[in-house]
């Protein structure tokens, strides 16, 4: 029987766990500092054991948990991930994440290599299907004869349709500090054969609008360098590439306030006990608790009390009399702790995921717009559609590489062949599959 270790107990991970369990049969060790939590994703399922871990130095209980497995997934932040691959490596064993490939990771690929393992990386939704998406659309194009002279990719987790029903058009269906920690980060894309810059704090303003094919107007703005994946997906020397993200339309404007209000600060630390949040905007904006701290905000902000944006401050919470229930905590910890009230989904509530490829593709006697779409939403009282489509490339990943069908070695992303095919064919069989349409142009 195989033994998997799973570190971290998150959003996406419970159908990672059933995966292994329900359907692989394997034996599954979940491990997290929250043991009830722990509790909850096996379920009472014999094949499912707890082991609490507190994920501090010098990491004696990772290592000895590690050597008794045959494969690791770190489902957990992600400035942890090369401590876990450190310890895969010492033991030998194969490692899944399906966190982006920091520079420290990537340097242990030598090394990855000479012991004999695979550290698959960037295997869940975005990054991961998109990746294995954007594969398959290329290589079918250059299989017809055609050159790819154009590539732009989006991806989103957002409420559906029915269920988009706050002012901010988004709720929660992953990592909630990890979403603040992207709305910092500098970004780049191609356009017109140029490199184009965007820095953290300008992520926000470098926004517009997109149409995706039958699904509407969405907001886009880049998601981090994405000129690095030109390389690997065999596309140097063309004219326009980009990675986005899609938001419903309003999201940048709001987030942006929160930047210029220093909501995502995370850096100090106050005590925050007996003050009410309508004192903390004073304080945010250098102002008495006496004035007109609506006012005072809209000041900042250069803007009507009127706006949109103070209004939705105000749905949000941020100028009641209310307590805040954090004794201490950073801007950032104030304001996630807000939103996950607020922004959270309700048990009958469906999220949506919608990952959309648009390539020019010039032949020899033609030019096609070719467009390859998933949109797949959650189920009411059960998985989010985010939780399955992070976990379950993951997941079937993972058994490819226990079975040993996936036998390249070293720091890997899903960009060859003998991943991309088999996940998204058994992806394409939970629902997750894309759909392709070309454009003669």
């Amino acid at each position: 029987m195989k033994r998997v270790l799973v570190l971290g107990t998150g959003y996406v991970v419970k159908p990672l766990v059933d995966y292994f369990i329900d359907k692989c049969k394997y034996e599954v060790l979940v491990a997290s500092r929250d043991n009830n939590h722990s509790g909850l994703i096996i379920a009472g399922r014999a094949l499912g054991k707890r082991v609490f871990w507190n994920a501090k130095p010098p990491y004696l209980e990772l290592d000895n948990m590690v050597k008794n497995v045959d494969l690791v997934v770190s489902m957990i932040p992600p400035s942890m991930h090369v401590i876990v691959a450190k310890a895969c490596l010492k033991h030998g064993v194969n490692m899944v994440t399906t966190s982006y490939i920091s520079p420290e990771m990537k340097a242990l690929d030598e090394e990855a290599k000479k012991v004999g393992i695979i550290i698959l990386n960037e295997i869940g939704e975005d990054p991961g299907i998109d990746h294995m998406g954007a594969m398959q659309m290329i290589n079918q194009a250059k299989e017809e004869g055609g050159k790819t002279t154009s590539f732009k990719s989006y991806g989103s987790g957002i409420p559906t349709f029915e269920h988009n029903n706050n002012p901010y058009g988004y709720k929660f269906s992953w990592s909630p500090r990890g979403l603040l920690t992207a709305a910092q980060t500098p970004a780049a894309y191609i356009q017109d054969g140029k490199k184009v810059e965007v820095s953290g704090k300008d992520l926000f303003e470098s926004s517009w609008l997109v149409d995706v094919d039958g699904l509407g107007t969405f907001e886009t703005y880049p998601n981090r360098d994405g000129s690095n994946y030109i390389n690997d997906y065999g596309l140097n020397g063309i004219q326009d590439f980009y990675r986005g993200l899609l938001r419903h339309p309003g999201y940048c404007n709001s987030i942006q306030s929160f930047k210029d209000l220093n909501l995502l600060n995370d850096d100090k630390s106050h005590n925050l006990q007996g003050v009410t949040y309508k004192q903390f905007a004073a304080i945010l904006v250098g102002t008495d608790k006496n004035t007109d701290v609506i006012q005072a905000v809209a000041n900042k902000l250069n803007l009507k009390v009127t706006s949109d944006i103070i209004k939705q401050l105000k749905w949000l919470g941020l100028f009641s009399n209310e307590l805040i229930p954090i004794s201490k905590g950073s801007n950032a910890d104030v304001l996630l702790d807000l939103m996950e009230r607020k922004m959270s989904y309700k048990d009958h509530e469906k999220d949506m995921i919608i990952l959309h490829n648009e390539a020019i593709i010039e032949f020899e006697n033609r030019k096609e717009k070719r467009m390859l779409t998933m949109k797949v939403e959650g189920r009411p009282f059960g998985h989010s559609a985010m939780a399955r489509a992070v976990s379950l490339p993951a997941a079937i990943a993972s058994r490819l590489i226990l079975e040993g069908t996936i036998r390249s070695k070293g720091v890997l992303k899903p960009i060859t062949e003998d991943i991309y095919k088999p996940v998204l064919a058994e992806l394409a069989e939970n629902d997750y599959k894309f759909e392709l349409k070309i454009e003669v142009i």
